[in-house]
């Protein structure tokens, strides 16, 4: 990994929530892959998304949304769970043309087309596959996909979780799936009564089979982000700030690299990895007993090399920012944007199958003006 870390401005503003540096090696990494990174971090309610401004450079977009969790993505659509929905987007690379704001410096822009309100149940992992988005319902210890009739459809819960009902009892958080479908969880603890993976959860935690039911791992610290990669299930042991991978064949298990932080949420692509990092809870006792507690650990991004097992390069908060829980890729994407519910924005946006429209702003005296932002080219 190259040193030291730069940062974008002139100089570390401590008045920016959000101030950040970074190896130099981090840019030229993802504008290499002509892509952009999408974070999500609940405890400051932010998605956040990262672009290469040049290979030395980087440019950060954050956006309002409540207590963002896992991210997903397939094709042009991106999804979001958040404290009690999950919002789906989809991306227009068009709308970005004539943005009211911005015009012709986005090359994508999420825009919100639904929700589907689960109620708070904890949502962490999704993954689009086989129907649609699948979901890994942590206070209902079960996956479930997306039904207009419930809050949740469940399809499949350890054999070990004896009725379907909130209490979080193993923290299942973590899901891969295989040919579309989930095959692959982690969980912190192998229990049956609410909260009971907490009375070991720095080493009760368990890499299971969704097929076979198989407890394939136990005794990890801390396991999420399971990630199927051929014949192998990368996943992290957030405690250690670990890097490890079970191959499926020989049911070997090997330590691939340590990473400087709570390591939690990963994507693939191009034989990268980026991984989430986050810092300790200050507020907690039992987190100060992790292994990676002693580390110094930082809250951030790092992207390992798979072919040389070296962490390559390193994003780093600097401020307010402390944990994150999901980091996902957008390949091909280099400047992008998204929306959030939250500002009225998206909702002057206008997509149609042949043309796309940005509504004005209200008039002083309340009267609507025309559209008259278009972009005639479809997407």
């Amino acid at each position: 990994m190259d040193a030291p870390l730069v940062n974008d401005t002139e100089e570390i503003d401590k008045e920016n929530p959000f101030n950040y540096v970074h190896t130099a090696s981090f840019a030229k990494i993802l504008h290499a892959l002509k892509s952009s990174l999408v974070l999500s971090t609940y405890q400051t309610g932010k998605v956040v998304m990262f672009s290469p401004k040049d290979e030395t450079k980087m440019i950060q977009l954050p956006r309002n949304f409540k207590k963002p969790m896992g991210v997903a993505s397939h094709e042009t659509h991106l999804a979001i769970a958040c404290m009690s929905e999950i919002i789906l987007t989809h991306r227009s690379n068009n709308a970005g043309k004539s943005y009211p704001n911005r015009p012709n410096v986005y090359d994508a822009i999420y825009l919100p087309r639904s929700s589907w309100y689960t109620g708070a149940v904890d949502t962490h992992d999704i993954s689009y596959g086989k129907g649609g988005l699948w979901a890994v319902i942590t206070q209902f210890s079960c996956i479930a996909q997306l039904d207009p009739r419930f809050s949740f459809a469940p399809k499949w819960k350890p054999n070990f979780i004896s009725e379907l009902r909130p209490g979080d009892r193993c923290h299942l958080n973590g899901m891969t799936l295989k040919d579309g479908v989930p095959k692959y969880v982690t969980a912190l603890g192998k229990a049956d009564e609410p909260g009971g993976w907490r009375e070991n959860k720095l080493n009760g935690g368990i890499l299971m089979d969704v097929d076979s039911n198989e407890v394939l791992l136990d005794g990890l610290a801390m396991p999420h982000s399971p990630r199927l990669i051929g014949d192998d299930v990368f996943y992290l042991q957030s405690a250690l700030g670990e890097l490890w991978k079970y191959h499926v064949p020989s049911k070997s298990n090997e330590k691939i690299c340590e990473v400087p932080g709570f390591a939690r949420g990963m994507s693939f692509y191009q034989n990268y990895l980026f991984i989430g990092l986050s810092r300790i809870r200050e507020d907690s006792k039992d987190f100060g007993k992790m292994p990676i507690a002693s580390k110094n650990p930082i809250a951030g991004v790092a992207i390992v090399n798979l072919r040389t097992k070296n962490v390559e390069a390193i994003l780093e908060y600097k401020n307010v920012v402390k944990e994150l829980y999901d980091v996902h890729i957008l390949p091909g994407v280099t400047r992008p944007n998204i929306l959030n519910t939250l500002n009225e924005m998206h909702s002057r946006a206008i997509i149609t199958p042949n043309r796309i429209f940005w509504q004005e702003p209200k008039k002083k005296n309340g009267v609507e003006s025309s559209y008259d932002k278009v972009e005639a080219k479809k997407d």
